[in-house]
């Protein structure tokens, strides 16, 4: 597993932290980990999608997301086999939006983690998919990636003084050493219950980037 080289202002034990949790919770556990990274991002994808009604992978990864939800939490009417064809369609049809914003005429800011927050929806999806410890690390990573493109995005605006701050950064880092935390030592008993609190957790504490996220694309769409 390789973290990626926008995540430098991390330290490496910082890092290895999150990469030795993907290599020795319970599979199971590691989907929720990476879940819940994507899922705290996700409104990223949402806010932008908002604007840009020619994107259309959002709700099919929203609902893929949930669905995984679901079966990890051995919801009644849950299957996994029924899930997979319906994550397969979101992860390709999230694929084509990152290729028409990839393209775009303007890439700037809001562009740049919109493209962030569906990979690592994608690569969490794909992880529980795949059974992919590797992925499970790119998503949980790719969701801190965010907090990164956004730290040093503000930095650049006009009339910003250049200073790079961490510290929406380091708080996402502290939510998933936390949940690292609650899936290294819950017993097998609770573990369903835990991965519901999780789970909702995630759900609010993506609001913020949900609020953040829509400012930003209403003062860079025409």
């Amino acid at each position: 597993m390789a973290a990626s080289e926008g995540m430098q202002m991390l330290t490496k034990e910082e890092i290895g932290r999150i990469e030795a949790a993907c290599g020795e919770l319970a599979l199971e556990r590691v989907f929720v980990l990476s879940l819940a990274a994507a899922h705290r991002t996700l409104p990223v994808y949402q806010a932008y999608s908002e604007a840009h009604a020619e994107l259309e992978g959002y709700g099919l990864v929203h609902d893929g997301l949930v669905g995984a939800w679901r079966v990890l939490r051995a919801r009644p009417g849950a299957s996994a086999i029924e899930l997979a064809p319906r994550l397969e369609a979101a992860i390709r049809s999230a694929e084509s939006d990152l290729e028409s914003i990839n393209t775009v005429d303007e890439f700037g800011l809001a562009q740049a983690l919109t493209v962030e927050s569906i990979s690592a929806a994608t690569l969490a999806l794909r992880a529980y998919l795949e059974e992919s410890r590797s992925d499970a690390f790119n998503a949980v990573i790719g969701a801190l990636e965010v907090d990164s493109v956004w730290a040093e995005g503000e930095a650049e605006r006009p009339g910003a003084e250049g200073d790079v701050s961490w510290d929406r950064l380091m708080t996402h880092y502290g939510q998933q050493v936390r949940d690292i935390a609650l899936l290294s030592g819950a017993d097998e008993s609770d573990e369903k219950l835990l991965f519901r609190d999780v789970a909702m957790r995630a759900e609010r504490e993506g609001m913020p980037f949900l609020v953040r996220m829509r400012e930003l694309v209403s003062t860079t769409t025409p």
